[in-house]
């Protein structure tokens, strides 16, 4: 018995942010206007509309329940829509200018949730479309003293969304990014990697890396300090990242090993950047080129490179 019910808790606890946090969201507002439905009064938000609003939650919450950890941005951003369209459309039908007022009270809501779940671009897009929607719903009712208090909710979303945006951006940014050298971490970088792969694929373009390990950096700690071998280790950087090109992006996914990864290069040109990398670098370092195959995943790729630098890393021990 005790296994049957931890089985549900489980699966709760191991459904990834974006589903669990999506799940809450509906479910609660679900359950509020449920409550609303039962304890409905004549002066409230017409019947029909938090009707119409709780079935829309609850299609939602069953719809996230059953994709759980399948659940996707794009099917999130979709839903995000569906409701703002529906809230400002429901607005607009209403002749009950409290409810009118009190449908838009849930735009901070999904602003906060839409800038910090969903696409930074296209989410801004349907939140602030949505904002205006239900914003002409108000001003279409012709009623002034609702207009001031409305307004008020549009600021507190813009604000709400582009304040939660940026608090975001830079924790994505300090998770994602190796503090010495500011290129990216081993996080990072497999993520672009792996974005890049899904590119390849479906515009049949190559993709490239090129994986790095630096020569001679414990001989710098041992012998200079570790100041010295991270001062090393920033000239190296700073000198690839001002000779390639936009969009390669450059990676340090351990103490003296690097990826750069080369969209739309082949594998001739990723192993000529390489040579042209090496040239007036502040160190020397050993390296090794992957071009994706059509099976390729970051893992397979990743080894593939690897092996090939440890293989050209003792040719030049022994040499």
């Amino acid at each position: 018995m005790e296994l049957k019910l931890a089985r549900p808790r489980e699966w709760l606890l191991g459904l990834p942010p974006l589903t669990a946090v999506t799940a809450a969201m509906y479910g609660a507002g679900s359950a509020l206007l449920v409550v609303g439905l039962l304890t409905w009064e004549p002066n409230k938000n017409p019947r029909w509309v938090i009707g119409t609003l709780a079935a829309v939650s609850l299609v939602f919450l069953v719809w996230t329940l059953v994709r759980g950890a399948r659940l996707t941005t794009t099917e999130a951003l979709v839903m995000s829509g569906i409701k703002l369209f529906t809230i400002g459309g429901l607005t607009w039908t209403t002749h009950l200018m409290l409810g009118a007022f009190a449908n838009g009270t849930v735009l901070p809501i999904a602003g906060i949730y839409t800038v910090w779940f969903l696409h930074p671009v296209v989410g801004r897009v349907v939140l602030y479309a949505g904002i205006a929607w239900w914003s002409a719903a108000i001003v279409q009712h012709g009623d002034s003293t609702v207009v001031p208090f409305a307004a008020s909710i549009v600021v507190q979303s813009v604000v709400a969304s582009e304040v939660f945006a940026r608090i975001k951006h830079r924790m994505d940014r300090v998770a994602r990014t190796d503090p010495l050298t500011d290129t990216l971490n081993r996080r990072g970088i497999t993520e672009v990697l792996d974005r890049e792969l899904g590119r390849s694929r479906r515009r049949q373009v190559p993709v490239s890396v090129i994986a790095v390990d630096l020569d001679g950096l414990r001989e710098v700690n041992n012998t200079f300090g570790h100041r010295a071998g991270d001062d090393l280790l920033v000239s190296i950087t700073r000198h690839w990242l001002g000779a390639v090109r936009r969009n390669d992006t450059i990676g340090r996914t351990g103490g003296d090993e690097f990826l750069l990864v080369l969209p739309e290069t082949t594998l001739e040109q990723a192993g000529t950047m390489a040579h042209r990398l090496a040239e007036a670098s502040p160190g020397s370092w050993s390296f090794g080129v992957a071009m994706a195959k059509p099976d390729d995943t970051v893992e397979s790729m990743l080894e593939r490179a690897d092996r090939r630098l440890y293989a050209a890393k003792s040719e030049r021990r022994v040499a």
